[in-house]
This record gives structure tokens, sequence and C-alpha cells, in this order.
């Protein structure tokens, strides 16, 4: 406790009335720190941490809850971030995806194919490693920044150059796929000097280099998806243009998330590119052609997390009209409102809104919460007179 000397308060007010007075005080303000002593922090272990300030004076922020999950700084929480866009949404109800129409759910697991739906660009040419069959691997000296492989010349024709995409553990189920970009080339070393997408190691793992000067659409795709016990995985696939590919794993349940990761020099794809059933009759996920991601506002909750939408943004245009029209939008899940209980085919709204050729930010002062296992859909429909695009976007978090 600092050692202060008693203030003479009649003095102090005396100076103030009288500054002839001034040097008769007990006391300067000056001279009352002797004794004192310096405050520190420590936190809940005991252990003392620096405090930033601007000129001796602290700098105090008290962040948002939904800003310390965006920066992953809140333990078993994971950012959501959903868009959906239908692009010609009329009288009838549709669902928020950019194939347009209405999504038809996966009623089993099954394995499922990849395809450019329109352009031999969207292709992924594979010059070292295997992109399917699991047949050549990094050694295990590899690290987080190299991948070794004494048994293979990257500088050998194909050679890899700078910019090429490696892909890891392309359909691994215990090690999550992941990939990085080439920065330097030796015979037996590939330097990533940013690492994996996931921050992973490169050693003992199943690879695969893309040739990136090889065509200029997209080369290399991506997806999350769940099985039917909606436990989540990952799957990494080589395109062939318009020749579809099988993906490797056959357990493919719901789609989540589908994204281009590896192009050639358009940086974008070329045609439309789908997941869809072996058969190519039933579309899954769709990414528009000069685009790099799926945007529908359709997924489905994994297996011991639980959803929660904070707010959003919701837009309806009838181009080309000087009539002002509306639409209706509605979120949906397949989860009892009162009881939290799935309902499988049975859908329930949490959220609706009518729109009128306008944009509408949409804030929920209580999170929509969504529970595991539980579908999430958004649709659309224009009242009489209407005809054009729906757009949505929505955030929240999924936590464990």
């Amino acid at each position: 406790m600092a050692n202060w000397k008693r203030i003479n308060l009649k003095n102090i007010l005396g100076s103030l009335i009288n500054p002839a007075t001034e040097d008769k005080q007990d006391v300067s303000i000056a001279n009352q720190t002797n004794g004192t002593q310096a405050s520190q922090f420590v936190d809940e272990a005991g252990t003392p941490y620096g405090v930033k300030h601007i000129e001796n004076k602290p700098r105090v922020s008290s962040m948002p809850y939904l800003f310390d999950i965006a920066e992953g700084n809140v333990p078993d929480h994971n950012a959501l971030f959903k868009i959906g866009y239908n692009p010609a949404v009329t009288t009838t109800e549709e669902d928020l995806w950019s194939a347009g129409g209405t999504y038809v759910w996966p009623v089993a697991e099954q394995q499922m194919e990849v395809v450019s739906g329109d352009n031999t660009q969207d292709i992924g040419t594979v010059i070292k490693g295997d992109a399917t069959g699991d047949t050549v691997s990094s050694d295990a000296d590899s690290t987080l920044t190299l991948l070794e492989d004494d048994d293979v010349d990257f500088t050998a024709a194909t050679a890899v150059e700078v910019g090429d995409c490696v892909i890891f553990s392309p359909h691994d189920q215990v090690n999550l796929p992941a990939w990085g970009y080439v920065t330097a080339v030796a015979a037996h070393t590939l330097t990533l000097a940013n690492g994996l997408s996931d921050g992973s190691s490169m050693a003992s793992r199943p690879y695969a280099v893309i040739d990136e000067s090889a065509s200029t659409g997209a080369q290399v795709v991506g997806f999350f998806y769940l099985d039917s016990d909606y436990v989540q995985y990952g799957e990494i696939v080589a395109l062939n243009g318009t020749t579809p590919v099988p993906t490797v794993n056959t357990d493919l349940f719901r789609i989540n998330s589908f994204a281009m990761i590896a192009a050639g020099s358009g940086c974008k794809s070329v045609g439309d590119l789908a997941i869809t059933n072996l058969a190519g009759t039933i579309e899954y996920s769709h990414i528009t052609a000069g685009y790099t991601i799926s945007r529908q506002l359709i997924f489905t909750v994994p297996a011991g997390l639980t959803g929660y939408i904070t707010n959003g943004t919701i837009s309806a245009s009838n181009p080309n009209d000087s009539k002002v029209q509306t639409a209706r939008i509605i979120m949906r899940t397949n989860a009892n409102p009162d009881f939290e209980f799935l309902t499988g085919c049975i859908f329930y709204p949490k959220a609706e809104i009518v729109v009128c050729n306008e944009t509408v930010a949409m804030t929920f002062a209580s999170p929509i919460k969504i529970i595991e296992k539980s579908d999430f859909i958004v649709s659309g429909q224009g009242f009489t007179g209407f005809s054009g695009p729906i757009n949505a976007v929505f955030r929240g978090w999924l936590e464990s």
C-alpha cells in the first residue's frame, strides 16, 4: 500500500484561493510519490503479464464475443459463414443455391462424382505423385514446409515449377486432406514456404503435384461432407474437364462445402462445376462458371456440434421493372422448434422475411439455434410479377 503523507486540505484549498500560501503546504503533489509501488496483472496461474499502453495510458478493449470466435480465440468454436444465391426466382418457391430449383437431399451414403459441365479447361494434370491411389508418399523426414521424396526427381520431365499446387492425403479419413503451393524446387525437395492449408506436417503422406500451366481453369476442388453418422470428412479431387471423376470415398451423405483450391492462369472455373450422383442425374453442390465456391444456403450440422446463426443480409431484385415487387425468404430446419427433435423430411421455419427490391440486414438478438444432425435450408418465393435473383448471407458459429 502506498505510504501517503497526510495532506492538509485547508492549506491546499487556501493555495487555490491565495497562491502566496502555496509554499506553506504540508506536502506538494509532486512529492507524494515516496513509498509508492507499481501494480501488475497476473493470470489465473499467478504469472504476470504486461499491459500495452499509449503514453502511460492503458489500451483498453472489450472485444465482442463473435470477434473472438472469428479470431479463433474461443476453444471449440468455429465461425460459420454461408452464402446462398438463386439467379432466377419467380412465383414458384426455390431454394437458395446457384443451380436453381428445388434441392434434393441424398437419402443414403453413396459414392459421388465431380465434373465440369461444359469446359475441358477445368482439368488438373498430375505430374508427380498420385491423386487417387495413394501409391506415392512423402518421406518421413518431410517437415511443415518441406516435401522430401528421395525416390522422385522433381526437376525431371515434367518438372515441378513454382506455383504448382501439391495436395496431401486427398481422401484420407484420418489425416484430413490438405494442400499448399510450391515456392522452390530441388531434385528431391519441394519447398512450400507457407506450409499446408491446415498447418499439418507433410511427413509420410500420399501426395500429388498439379501442373499449374497445363490448363487455364479450375484444376483441383475440395469439399467437406458428412457420412450417415454425421461425422465430417473431406476429399480433394483433381478435375478432368467434362469427364466425371468419381470420389474415392463412398460414404458421402451430406455436402457441406465445395470450393476450388487450385487453378490455371484464369484463377477461376471456366465451366460450371458440380458434385452429382454417379448417374449424373442429381446435383448436390454447384459452382457457377467464373466463380470459386458454391453458393448454397444448404448445410447439415455435424454430430457433436450445435450451430448458431446471429445475423445476415437478404437481397431480392426484379431487374428492369419500375414496379416494386416483393419476395418472401424462409429459413428452415428439420427439427421441431418446441422439442428440438429431428423430424426427417418435415421442415419448420426458423425465420422469414418479405423484401421489396432491396437489401435487408437481419440481426437476431437471440441467436437462432440449429441442433446437431439437423438440415438447414433457405428458400425464396416471389409474389405476383416477381422474376429475378435472390441472394442471402448468414453468419454465426458452430460449437462443440
